[in-house]
């Protein structure tokens, strides 16, 4: 009985730090890609339309992209 008893607590065991494992490898990556898109997003959406015409500007030659040392 008390064979049966442990193999099955083993089980139980196994699984539950199986299931933690995973919790905790899907939390680190949801943690991960917070940080990344906190990083790289830095525009709005008033931003990224503002950017687009910006571009299309330069693109059409009305206004010139800042070039560092250039007059």
């Amino acid at each position: 009985m008390f064979d049966r008893w442990f193999e099955s607590f083993t089980e139980v065991v196994a699984a539950a730090a199986a299931a933690a494992a995973l919790i905790y490898l899907g939390s680190e990556i949801k943690r991960r890609q917070k940080k990344l898109r906190d990083l790289f997003y830095v525009l709005g959406p008033d931003s990224t339309v503002m950017a687009d015409h910006l571009e299309e500007l330069a693109r059409r030659g009305v206004i010139c992209p800042y070039r560092p040392g250039a007059s």
